[in-house]
């Protein structure tokens, strides 16, 4: 009697509780409804049942039942997902990029792109992913090529390929090469680009020759307009003007070689040391004259002070010479003196002997020698010097045997106790009027 009043109760709950859906379940894109639905309600517990559209696919059922008025997913989690394609494939010398879509799913498409040097067989370059998989076949790239080459007419060529007179493919070269007596007018190579044309036309082989050249300053020694390879062609100078290289050229493919041309002949500006000149130029041409002047105690390498141009160089060369005058030798007399004298003054190089007066020597220690004209005057400057013989010292030591001292040597004595040189002084110099202060040792 208690479990049939719980029935009722239940009934009874069920009855109030239960209400119908409005409507026909929710249609969504991705899914396709199962079944006819055209009664606007539907009782609690109606199930509808749903496939994917196509392109997408799912795992199991996809169920909506009506619950309390609404339609409920009995597995939320199952959801038409798009359907994968699994990978475009890759092309042989080509890469591929995807255009459309994120994944190689369904609605995905790719963009194939062929390398440098190849080219697609075909339009179609891409794929897209549809509901039965890739569409279109994987496309093919090859290689890029060239037309056959022919051998220029009096010429030859070389290639990168293996076979002469066959297609070329990209990257390939040609190289030409012209027969003795002949030139490329043109491009020495060539190569297959990447749209299957040349780089450049075909160059061709023409004749070596060269032009008579127009010469400034100059003339032809031949009237022959056109020359062939290694024809020499001769020319002459104006007067004033030398030959750039040399007399002749030669005729190469490169031209005439070395180039027929006349440069003036100029001089540089004289550098005289010690002197000026006049006119002053930037340069000077063949025949120019200058006038020089020498500072004093310098004298002008000819009578005349002047200087011509000659070609590139100054006749006589313009130079102002130290000249020495007559040597006035102190304490010392020059040999044959006055057979000399009408030479003075003279030039840088000259040297006279020379003797010294009694107690004095040259700079060699030596009675006589040779007295030299330099640039910087007589050498030695001071031809004679004092020699000093230290043998006696008054009231002090001095040396046993005497000792010889010459002009601006210095020597210390020792005086005896309670005596001392002039002014207390404790050195003796050899000076040009002998010892300073005198060999005297002297009391306080």
């Amino acid at each position: 009697m208690r479990f049939s009043a719980q029935v009722v109760w239940l009934l009874w709950w069920t009855v109030c509780v239960a209400e119908d859906c409005k409507g026909p379940p929710p249609r969504k894109q991705t899914e396709i409804l199962s079944g006819v639905w055209s009664e606007q309600d539907y009782p609690e517990g109606t199930q509808a049942t749903y496939k994917c559209r196509p392109g997408y696919i799912t795992l199991g059922s996809i169920i909506m039942q009506c619950r309390n008025g609404e339609w409920v997913a009995l597995n939320p989690l199952k959801t038409c997902e798009k359907r994968p394609c699994g990978h475009p494939g890759d092309t042989r010398f080509g890469t591929f990029q995807l255009e459309r879509g994120e994944k190689f799913e369904y609605g995905a498409k790719v963009v194939y792109t062929c390398n440098e040097g190849y080219q697609m067989l075909g339009s179609i370059n891409f794929r897209e992913c549809e509901s039965d998989g890739w569409t279109n076949d994987i496309p093919i790239c090859e290689v890029v090529k060239c037309l056959p080459v022919t051998h220029p007419e009096n010429g030859r060529l070389t290639s990168s390929a293996l076979d002469l007179d066959k297609e070329y493919t990209f990257g390939q070269v040609v190289r030409f090469a012209c027969n003795s007596g002949f030139m490329l007018v043109g491009p020495a190579e060539i190569h297959c680009s990447t749209n299957g044309v040349w780089s450049g036309e075909s160059p061709k082989c023409v004749e070596i020759s060269c032009q008579k050249p127009e010469i400034a300053n100059g003339n032809a020694a031949s009237l022959k307009k056109t020359y062939k390879e290694n024809e020499r062609f001769q020319y002459t100078c104006h007067q004033g003007y030398e030959y750039g290289s040399k007399g002749d050229a030669i005729c190469t493919a490169s031209g005439w070689t070395p180039t027929p041309s006349c440069k003036e002949f100029l001089c540089p500006s004289p550098n005289i040391q010690n002197g000026d000149y006049t006119p002053q130029s930037i340069r000077y041409r063949s025949g120019d004259e200058i006038t020089y002047n020498c500072k004093p105690g310098f004298y002008p390498s000819n009578r005349e002070k002047m200087a011509t141009c000659t070609k590139t160089v100054w006749v006589p060369q313009p130079r102002c010479d130290k000249r020495c005058d007559f040597p006035e030798i102190k304490h010392g007399v020059l040999h044959n003196e006055y057979n000399y004298r009408r030479d003075f003054p003279v030039s840088v190089g000259k040297k006279y002997y020379y003797s010294c007066n009694h107690d004095f020597v040259t700079d060699k220690k030596q009675n006589g020698g040779y007295i030299h004209c330099t640039q910087e005057g007589w050498s030695p400057a001071v031809p004679c010097r004092r020699q000093c013989l230290f043998n006696y010292l008054i009231n002090g030591e001095y040396p046993y045997p005497a000792k010889m001292y010459f002009q601006g040597d210095s020597v210390s004595v020792n005086c005896y106790a309670g005596y001392s040189l002039q002014n207390a002084q404790t050195v003796m110099t050899c000076t040009e009027d002998g010892w300073a202060p005198a060999p005297e040792c002297l009391p306080p």
